[in-house]
């Protein structure tokens, strides 16, 4: 049960209703109603509209194909442990063609034979910028022999932007609308 209350559209200013109808009408991961960190977001709904506009921003303008940013992503979310950002981000990636096994071995992936030399950089990369806000310079040099500068500004902003909300997320104690999906997809 999240901390605060699950908003409906109701809840929302009706010069911001709009948002609710957006997020309703446009569910990346093929169900209608609108996810619970949006509910909950919804609390304060000029902050979740300005969310949303970084977040879209982002998602277009990260200077990588859907598939790679997923991976990013669901790297952070093992990272900080986001339970409701995994779940959530395993289905956006098996619709970006993610296989099972690549999104599994993102566990793993320094072992794993399933990324590419410039996927691996770019997850070496995940790994440094969570862990501290000044990674290694040799791990900022692979992430420059593969992308432009554009690229590693947009995988940077992308990668404090998921660790931003994985944990608003468990501060907010949200949890998945389904059945969580498990670290190792069993579910």
């Amino acid at each position: 049960m999240t901390r605060v209350p699950l908003v409906s559209r109701d809840d929302f200013p009706e010069e911001l209703r709009y948002v609710w109808d957006r997020l309703k009408a446009d569910q990346t991961v093929g169900s209608d109603a609108v996810p619970n960190i949006f509910r909950t977001m919804g609390n304060n709904a000029p902050l979740l509209r300005n969310y949303l506009r970084l977040g879209n921003s982002l998602w277009k303008d990260i200077g990588i194909d859907t598939a790679t940013r997923e991976l990013v992503i669901l790297r952070a979310a093992i990272l900080e442990h986001s339970m409701y950002e995994w779940h959530q981000h395993v289905a956006i990636g098996r619709a970006a063609g993610l296989s099972d096994d690549r999104i599994r071995a993102l566990h793993h992936w320094r072992t794993s034979d399933l990324f590419s030399e410039s996927e691996r950089a770019l997850l070496a990369y995940v790994d440094a910028l969570a862990a501290t806000d000044h990674p290694l310079q040799e791990v900022h040099d692979g992430l420059a022999a593969h992308f432009p500068a554009a690229t590693i500004v947009g995988v940077n902003l992308i990668i404090g932007f998921y660790i931003m909300t994985a944990r608003f997320l468990g501060a907010m104690e949200v949890q998945p609308e389904t059945a969580f999906v498990g670290w190792e997809l069993r579910g």
